[in-house]
């Protein structure tokens, strides 16, 4: 098995150019989205601005709009103001839910200003290849160590944090207290966001000591990979998980039941919001 690395690789980390606030002047933008994994009922969007000549946009006032392509195209579905939040090089991404009453071609649409619109289509699936926001979280069995020399078997992250390894998943989902569970590879990221998601859990977990954390490597013995990820092998928990990509975190209450799903990075503000809501 492969993870699937976004086409953007964050087209992201958004081009690696500066990022400008919007300007009338601005070429064509497009639309360029930070998950993969579109299925039927409440989604969590996370998407992009990008002008092919400035790079990353962040303008004040967008609009999302949605449309069934499989139905009436021309039809307007919903449409939300998404908000804003700022992703690894001060890049801004915007953040919206968006309900898909059915599975087949959908249409995003954004409106940026009168003159200035962008769009793109997705193929919405009826179910989620990952498990789903009221379904009980799966036991899978994870590695846990109280020895900071067992780490590097344990996780990639060149400054492992113990904490998040003392415990298994199935002592967390038993412990009556919420777990906060990220599968990412530090060491070994395409992306360019797990070495960040990784410093925002540490933070976090420093400031929020009544909730698990655990992190969970994406590879199987991560100190045998040795710089070539030709011998890396995909951990246990990532297939159980039925993962396409990294990183993911999931938001667990104190019942084992899954809260909240995020594909991709996730911001310090974003997860502040939704750890309120977590029993």
């Amino acid at each position: 098995m492969k993870l699937i690395y976004f086409s953007f690789l964050f087209t992201l980390i958004f081009l690696s150019s500066c990022q400008n606030t919007y300007q009338k002047n601005t070429h064509q933008p497009n639309l360029v989205f930070a998950v993969s994994d579109f299925s039927t009922g409440k989604n969590r969007i996370a998407f992009g601005i990008i002008d092919p000549v400035e790079g990353s946009l962040a303008p004040k006032n967008v609009n999302v709009q949605t449309y069934f392509l499989d139905g009436n195209p021309n039809e307007l579905i919903d449409e939300k103001i998404p908000d804003s939040y700022l992703w690894p090089n001060n890049k801004t991404i915007f953040v919206t839910e968006l309900n898909f009453h059915s599975p087949g071609k959908w249409g995003i649409g954004i409106n940026i200003s009168e003159k200035v619109q962008t769009s793109a289509f997705i193929e919405v699936k009826p179910k989620s290849s990952t498990p789903n926001v009221g379904e009980k979280a799966i036991h899978s069995i994870t590695k846990s160590t109280t020895k900071l020399q067992e780490l590097p078997n344990i996780s990639s992250d060149p400054n492992p944090y113990l904490p998040f390894y003392k415990m298994t998943l199935t002592e967390a989902l038993h412990s009556k207290k919420p777990t906060v569970l990220f599968f990412t590879s530090p060491g070994y990221c395409k992306t360019a966001t797990c070495g960040p998601q990784m410093q925002v859990m540490k933070k976090l977990h420093k400031n929020i000591p009544n909730i698990n954390f655990l992190h969970v490597e994406v590879y199987d013995h991560p100190n045998k990979i040795q710089g070539n990820l030709n011998n890396a092998l995909i951990s246990q928990p990532i297939l159980d998980w039925n993962l396409p990509s990294e990183p993911w975190t999931f938001l667990i209450d104190s019942n084992q039941i899954i809260s909240s799903k995020f594909e991709g990075f996730i911001s310090e503000d974003e997860l502040l919001i939704h750890l309120k809501s977590l029993n």
